[in-house]
């Protein structure tokens, strides 16, 4: 590089420094609105990596999950499908419900997305079959978004009591917390008015099941008359029509065949538990469950601590022998994540402190150098906030990897400006300033522009990877901007207002000892370039090796004190069943030591995202502050095992992350898709006892439940038409034998009051029984079911899965950590498998979008590495200079890998971020080493002793560097304070920097001695 300074830099600075007043005003007031704005930032676990989702509920009660799958979810998924934007239609059909879970493409707008599915669905609705509910949109929130647990609990009192106050009291006010989304409940007993029709009375009475149901039209609430006018005043009429409690409903009169009754004369009427589909237990004892739902753009720390101060009024207004508890709290494992990554990046940044006063030589020196560090970490929360970014794993490890780079600059300024001042024999002080400001800037910009060419591409991945990287990749560039403004700007008029006349940076004793070994070391090899290439190939190549057997992962484990369990009991099981097969499991989970709470959801809610079969139960088990994670982690594996049903293992957050991601809680699904499911259920169990055995598979359990009994009821078509029955009575008739015919419902407040026309049934009912219901036509006649239906026993699909409008099984795979290792031997497995005709398969789940992800990262990295190769042609303008730098690279990787194996790290979000750190760290050191020896080339030294000066005057700054970032990364790499999301990060970058070090002083000296020697040969 040119010796003399450009123009432009040294008219800036000429333009500069006699305004130093007007510098410091506006650092000061720089770092003042650094400070509130970081600290008002929205603070998260990560960035919020959901796509935009719309899942669509749709009930028709009494109908069959055939059925439904022809006559709704087939309609609806076709509609749907062909939308702008939509990146996967998913369908789970259950007997009367049909949820379609419609994903689109980042960047798509949640509003603009809604209506379009809106404005699809209402050209479809009316096909649906008589008697389907409206399509019921819930919100864009996914289960990334499920922020707490809490339950309501009295073990003395009424289950429906319980419920009445979460409907009536708790629901409405945690719903108001801004920033919640839903509300999900389940569990206690839904408050029903049941009129329960006497079937001896129907049948001699002749009553029919419409004239009751008639009965009971608008009688839910008062009627609106009108308006009366009287005079000068409008008084409102209305018509006292609402039958609100059991004796009002026994006074409504009914039409029978010969005169008109009372309902009380033909019914049973009461206050009765509804049917239910669901329950929750809390340490054995049932109780409802609460689950908080936020929006997908909301804080979850502002929004968990509203919806603290929400129960906190709550329980103040507890009735007798209620009790409101949080059982999970995910804004607490947010708070300790980043708390203790926050306390890290400070701890690292006293140790930077430390290491520039230890080896820069001069007290007031080092604080003119560090007045950078905080002016450019806080500062960059202002471009944070304006780009919509908060406060996450993502930023604060973008931030940890620029701690030790963002002195760099200032670092070499301040020498230059302490080495010229020391030096200068002529001119004035500001002359001498300006000129050797500008001699660096130079080399400084294109120091500074190298690590941004390796982050700015991480902007334009798109997708999930996007949505991750993007926000590191823009605390790193926000930070190192402002450095680099800060360096050109603060720095300067810093070292004229504050260092003396006469003042050194005195090189510290640590140096100059380091430098007595390190320069015979690098005399030996300039003179051995190739045995020490050898050499560094000797430990690069293993290294490399290394490499490809890392595993491979979507993120690190969380530190969560807490495990979720999903159990599947048999499909033909009923809800009473499942809960009590899961008693079992509960007790045994309490009983191992270091086990705080057991909380379980069997079933599903009555408006959830996640319309799971009865059969499915979630169990947290949440651990004590003392206890040991991994020991109790093992003794919940082993209570898993020994279940006579299958049971996961996983944390809430881990499932949350990857039920969010890939659409099922597995780290690997294996999708079988097949019109004939018979066919691919008969070849599962010998598939999954092949899965069972590949390396690194830790469980494989069905994500389908088997076929469900089931009673067809079969119609004789000439006892209906001998009889002149109607056939959609005999469907009504039977449906109120079994779970009841539901009318208007009416309001207690907030609270929905379902009432249910229903005949006896005491649990026991069976064909026999149903057949002596009473079928009641319109002219009197009372027959019994028997005379026009039988029933056959058959069976039915429990739940239908469908993707890409068709149906499929899938296996659900959970791994032991290696998540790509895995897959691909999975794949070798399935190679060699026979699978019924027109069979195919493919592999879902967190892999798939880990897939893309490394895909995406893929073609980020090689634009950063056409981008850096770029700059350096510019900065070096010779191509064999370019090739050494680019060459050398793969050497300063050696040390991250060896590090990240010793560890027993995989490859995963977090390590793959600390390897990108260091590749624009390892190419920024590269560049001004031979920038330097240039320099010196330019100014008439030889080659050989330039690049010896050049190495041994990049021994201070090197060492201030790498000793700077590594003790700024130790607080993570030691795992403190809850930073363990960040320890592969920085074991990755501090392994690193180690032998990046090394080879920066030795093997890079030795190799551009071999090979990047001047033609003049100077």
């Amino acid at each position: 590089m040119a010796t003399e300074p450009s123009s432009l830099l040294r008219r800036w600075f000429q333009a500069l420094l006699p305004r130093k007043g007007w510098v410091f005003a506006l650092s000061l007031a720089w770092g003042a609105a650094g400070i509130l704005t970081f600290t008002g930032l929205g603070r998260d676990l990560f960035p919020d990596m959901s796509l935009p989702v719309l899942s669509v509920l749709i009930q028709s009660p009494g109908r069959a999950t055939p059925e439904l799958e022809l006559s709704v979810a087939q309609p609806a998924e076709q509609a749907l499908g062909g939308m702008p934007g939509v990146r996967r239609v998913n369908s789970v059909v259950l007997p009367e419900l049909v949820q379609t879970v419609v994903t689109f493409e980042g960047g798509t707008d949640p509003w603009r997305a809604r209506q379009l599915v809106a404005e699809r669905l209402s050209g479809v609705v009316g096909s649906f079959p008589a008697g389907t509910r409206p399509p019921l949109m819930t919100s864009a929130s996914g289960r990334l978004q499920e922020l707490m647990e809490i339950v309501l609990e009295g073990e003395r009192v009424d289950p429906m009591r319980l419920r009445d106050h979460t409907d009536q009291v708790l629901v409405p006010r945690l719903q108001a917390v801004p920033g919640v989304a839903r509300v999900e409940k389940l569990g206690g007993q839904e408050r029903s008015l049941q009129i329960q029709l006497i079937p001896e009375r129907v049948r001699s009475l002749g009553v029919t099941l419409d004239k009751v149901m008639a009965a009971l039209e608008q009688s839910g609430q008062d009627l609106a008359a009108g308006i009366l006018e009287i005079q000068d005043k409008g008084w409102y009429m209305s018509v006292g029509s609402l039958a609100a409690g059991p004796e009002e409903v026994r006074r409504l009169p009914v039409q029978a065949a010969r005169r008109t009754v009372t309902l009380g004369e033909i019914a049973e009427v009461r206050e009765a538990p509804a049917f239910r589909r669901g329950l929750a237990r809390h340490d054995g004892h049932e109780d409802v469950s609460l689950r908080i739902v936020k929006q997908p753009t909301a804080a979850t720390l502002e929004v968990a601590e509203g919806v603290r101060e929400a129960v906190k009024e709550l329980q103040r207004g507890l009735p007798q022998g209620m009790r409101l508890e949080t059982i999970y709290d995910q804004g607490g494992l947010v708070t300790h994540a980043l708390d203790g990554v926050t306390l890290a990046l400070a701890v690292g940044g006293l140790f930077v402190a430390g290491v520039l006063v230890a080896l820069l030589g001069s007290f007031r020196g080092a604080v003119l150098v560090l007045a950078v560090l905080p002016l450019a970490t806080f500062g960059a929360a202002i471009p944070l906030r304006l780009s919509g970014l908060g406060l996450n794993a993502m930023t604060l490890g973008g931030l940890a990897i620029a701690v030790g780079l963002l002195v760099d600059a200032a670092v070499i300024m301040v020498e230059n400006l302490a080495h010229r001042l020391h030096g200068a024999d002529g001119g004035t002080r500001r002359d001498v300033l300006t000129r050797a400001a500008a001699e660096v800037a130079g080399p400084i910009l294109t120091a500074v522009l190298v690590i941004l060419a390796v982050f700015i591409p991480l902007l334009s991945m798109g997708g999930i990877a996007g949505k991750l990287y993007a926000p590191l990749a823009a605390a790193v560039a926000s930070a190192m901007t402002i450095s680099l403004v800060l360096t050109f700007t603060l720095v300067p008029a810093l070292v004229e207002r504050f260092l003396p006349p006469g003042a050194t940076l005195r090189e510290p004793r640590l140096v100059a000892a380091i430098k007595r070994v390190y320069r015979p070391a690098l005399d030996w090899a300039l003179g051995h370039g190739v045995l020490v290439r050898i050499l560094a190939l000797g430990l690069t190549v293993p290294s490399l090796w290394l490499a490809f057997r890392l595993g491979t992962d979507f993120l690190p484990a969380l530190d969560e004190r807490a495990f979720m369990l999903l159990s599947k009991v048999p499909s033909e099981s009923s809800l009473e069943a499942v809960d009590k097969a899961n008693l079992l499991l509960d007790e045994r989970l309490r009983d191992i030591p270091g086990v705080g709470a057991v909380y379980r959801r069997s079933g599903r809610a009555e408006v959830t995202e996640d319309p799971c079969p009865i059969t499915d139960s979630e169990v947290m088990v949440i651990l004590r502050a003392d206890a040991d994670e991994k020991a109790v982690g093992r003794e919940v594996l082993e209570a898993a095992e020994a279940m006579p049903f299958p049971v996961e293992v996983n944390t809430p957050m881990q499932e949350r992350i990857a039920e969010g991601i890939g659409g099922t809680p597995a780290d690997i699904q294996v999708k079988l898709f097949n019109r004939d499911l018979d066919a691919l259920r008969r070849e599962l169990p010998a598939l999954r006892e092949r899965l069972l055995r590949v390396e690194g598979v830790r469980s494989v359990t069905p994500d389908t439940p088997d076929p469900m009994p089931r009673w067809r009821a079969v119609l004789d078509e000439e006892a209906l038409r001998r009889l002149d029955v109607p056939r959609p009575l005999v469907a009504r008739t039977l449906q109120a034998a079994l779970q009841g015919l539901e009318a208007e419902a009416r309001f207690d407040g907030p609270q929905r009051i379902e009432r249910t026309v229903r005949f006896p049934n005491d649990g026991h009912a069976s064909p026999e029984t149903l057949k002596d219901t009473p079928l009641v036509l319109d002219d009197g006649r009372a027959l019994s079911l028997g005379q026009v239906l039988r029933f056959e026993e058959a069976s039915t699909p429990t739940l239908v899965r469908r993707e890409s409008a068709q149906r499929r099984l899938g296996l659900n795979v959970r791994t032991g950590g290696d998540l790509g290792g895995t897959a691909r031997r999975i794949e070798q497995a399935l190679a060699g498998v026979q699978l019924p005709e027109g069979t195919f398969v493919k592999l879902g789940g967190k892999i798939e979008e880990a897939r893309e992800t490394q895909r995406r990262l893929g073609l980020a990295v090689a634009g950063a590495l056409a981008l850096v190769v770029g700059l350096l042609f510019l900065a070096l303008k010779r191509w064999r200079e370019v090739l050494v730098v680019v060459a050398t690279l793969p050497d300063a990787f050696a040390g991250a890998l060896f590090a990240l194996w010793l560890a027993g790290e995989t490859w995963n979000i977090s390590s793959i971020v600390g390897m990108i750190g260091l590749f624009g760290v390892a190419v920024q050191n590269s560049l001004v080493l031979i920038t330097q020896a240039k320099a010196l080339m330019d100014a008439g030294t030889p080659f050989e002793e330039a690049l010896r000066e050049a190495s041994l005057g990049r021994v201070r700054p090197k060492l201030m560097t790498a000793g700077a970032a590594i003790l700024g990364l130790a607080p993570m790499l030691l795992g403190f304070g809850g930073s363990e999301l960040e320890r592969p990060l920085a074991i990755a970058m501090v392994g690193g920097l180690v032998t990046s070090t090394l080879f920066t002083l030795l093997a890079l000296p030795s190799f551009y001695a071999w090979v990047g020697r001047p033609r003049d040969g100077r």
